[in-house]
């Protein structure tokens, strides 16, 4: 909006040195109101221009922010689909080798405790297969951090172009 405002001052301005070279004239008086009103329209039209190229500029970071965000978010859904299925696997595996465990602690098993069992079953920590599903599954649980973070960066910088001084945000989508 600063930029709104730096071109309508120069062009009141201009106005104003227009006026009075016209009111000069009809009193046929010499004045040079018109060079100077002539200077402050360029100017004002100079820095109007800059402020609508300046917001078109933030008008497409703006709408790349807002498909990122979209993109992030479901980047972030098939890495949580595959970490289930990752888990799954997990479970699987689990069950073939150590049968003897509690029936029902196969159905409380999600992406986030896998770690756990480890701890309370240290046995299963021999088995290659296994410690590489928990690798995958932890590196998926990592991946998902990082598009919320991404998520969240991308939608600062939108709230962040809707509160800029120097753009119209008034022509920015607000989505």
């Amino acid at each position: 909006m600063l930029c709104l405002y730096g071109a309508l001052f120069p062009l009141a301005l201009s106005a104003i040195c227009f006026g009075w070279y016209n009111w000069y004239l009809k009193g046929h008086h010499k004045t040079d109101f018109n060079v100077g009103g002539t200077i402050l329209l360029a100017v004002g039209i100079i820095v109007g221009a800059i402020g609508f190229i300046t917001t078109g500029i933030a008008y497409v970071s703006q709408v790349d922010d807002f498909e990122d965000v979209k993109k992030f978010q479901k980047v972030e859904s098939i890495y949580q689909a595959k970490a289930k299925t990752l888990t799954a696997e997990f479970v699987k595996y689990l069950a073939q080798v150590y049968p003897e465990h509690e029936k029902n602690m196969y159905d409380n098993i999600s992406p986030e405790k896998v770690d756990l069992y480890f701890v309370k079953y240290p046995e299963i920590r021999s088995s290659e297969t296994l410690t590489t599903l928990v690798a995958q599954i932890n590196k998926l649980q990592s991946d998902i951090y990082d598009q919320q973070i991404a998520v969240e960066q991308a939608l600062k910088n939108t709230r962040s172009r809707l509160r800029n001084p120097w753009l119209l945000a008034f022509m920015l989508p607000t989505e």
